[in-house]
């Protein structure tokens, strides 16, 4: 295991192989998605849009670009590191959170919603920048 771990570091030090890794990733794209994402949900809790939302919308991490990314080789040379746990962590919690307060906002429970998304969610999506920040800055050293 050692072994593969000098790997990854010989690999990840190859600013030609850093260089074809951030070509394939948009690192900015995705924090924006999850950005927006909880600015649609802020309204909702708030009561400022009326449209219907669904847990399927939400709750299933798997139809995001940074779910694929986690699930496939794209983040390979991460895999393992505390940054790359941290953002697989942050990730699956955001979308359990906002199902959460999907769930709580269809059952009538607006103010456990609000508390959920100011606090949990909140952070869970402050974690996600931070790891995708840091992904970044390892890409571009």
């Amino acid at each position: 295991m050692a072994m593969l771990s000098g790997v990854r570091d010989f690999f990840i030090s190859d600013s030609s192989y850093k260089y074809a890794i951030r070509s394939g990733l948009d690192l900015i794209a995705v924090a924006e998605a999850h950005v927006l994402w909880k600015t649609r949900l802020g309204h909702h809790v708030q009561g400022n849009i009326r449209e219907p939302l669904e847990l399927s919308q939400v709750g299933q991490g798997g139809v995001c670009q940074l779910e694929n990314w986690l699930n496939s080789l794209t983040l390979e040379p991460f895999h393992g590191t505390g940054v790359y746990n941290q953002l697989n962590e942050a990730h699956q919690q955001f979308h359990q959170l906002g199902a959460l307060i999907v769930e709580k906002l269809k059952a009538g429970d607006h103010a456990g919603a609000a508390t959920v998304f100011k606090c949990e969610y909140n952070q869970s999506l402050l974690r996600i920048i931070q790891s995708l920040t840091e992904i970044n800055r390892h890409l571009r050293d």
